[in-house]
């Protein structure tokens, strides 16, 4: 793993000298699972990237690029290298503050909607449910759902794919309240999981939030099929910290009752 680690740094700089923030940015983040330990990284590498990417979006030329990777630098430190629930409160409390504005410079760069939608949502498990409907964390979440999946006609399958995701889990996770959330129908899961897994069928986090409603729904047989062949995978080398936390929620999933 230590090789692989090495090669993507290979990659990303031949000299330190010559590169930019983002540069940097990106080759610290290719080496954000640099001893890991189980599912979870040391923060070094991620905070590193941040770093640069935070000073890249001083550079007119870098900024739109830097905004989306910066949030998904946020995405990565939150997930896997704070086991406090206080310290990503505060965290994804930033994250999400500065996403929104990124979103609002660059309303129409998908990548960057994607980011936002999905600090924004780490933030609303932080905190309780009322602050979070009050703060329209959901009505805003769904509003980027919407969008990613009118890429789809523009042939972004990956964004629509996305915006199928966070749909499906909106419908799977958020309970059902007349009026304030009517549009919610825990039985639509299934159709926008499948949308999305038709559209971006190597997502191991899609194929294993459906594979959850099926178990949810009594349908154990058709979680069990969904997940053997993902289960017959090894985590990519440039997402491996992400597929690895993905396969060991499946193979919980499937030993449980």
């Amino acid at each position: 793993m230590k090789l692989l680690f090495l090669s993507f740094a290979f990659f990303y700089s031949f000299s330190f000298a010559q590169n930019s923030n983002l540069q940097m940015g990106d080759y610290y983040y290719a080496l954000r699972a640099e001893n890991s330990h189980g599912n979870m990284a040391n923060s070094k590498n991620a905070k590193e990237a941040i770093k640069y990417y935070a000073l890249a979006l001083k550079n007119p030329k870098e900024r739109e690029e830097a905004a989306w990777k910066l949030l998904r630098a946020y995405y990565y430190l939150g997930c896997f290298s704070m086991p406090e629930t206080k310290d990503r409160e505060i965290f994804f409390g930033k994250a999400k503050k500065e996403g929104k504005a990124f979103l609002m410079e660059f309303p129409k760069n998908s990548e960057i909607a994607y980011w936002y939608s999905i600090d924004l949502a780490l933030w609303a498990i932080t905190v309780s449910p009322l602050k979070a409907f009050y703060a329209g964390t959901i009505k805003e979440t769904r509003e980027i759902a919407q969008k990613l999946i009118a890429e789809e006609k523009n042939g972004d399958s990956i964004s629509a794919a996305r915006g199928y995701q966070i749909m499906g889990r909106a419908h799977q996770k958020i309970p059902r309240v007349i009026v304030a959330l009517n549009w919610i129908k825990k039985d639509s899961a299934e159709y926008y999981f499948k949308k999305s897994l038709e559209l971006n069928p190597q997502d191991l986090a899609t194929r294993l939030f459906l594979a959850e409603y099926y178990k949810e729904t009594g349908r154990r047989r058709e979680a069990e099929a969904l997940l053997a062949p993902a289960l017959k995978r090894k985590p990519r080398p440039e997402e491996y910290l992400e597929d690895e936390r993905n396969l060991i929620r499946m193979r919980s999933l499937l030993s449980g009752p």
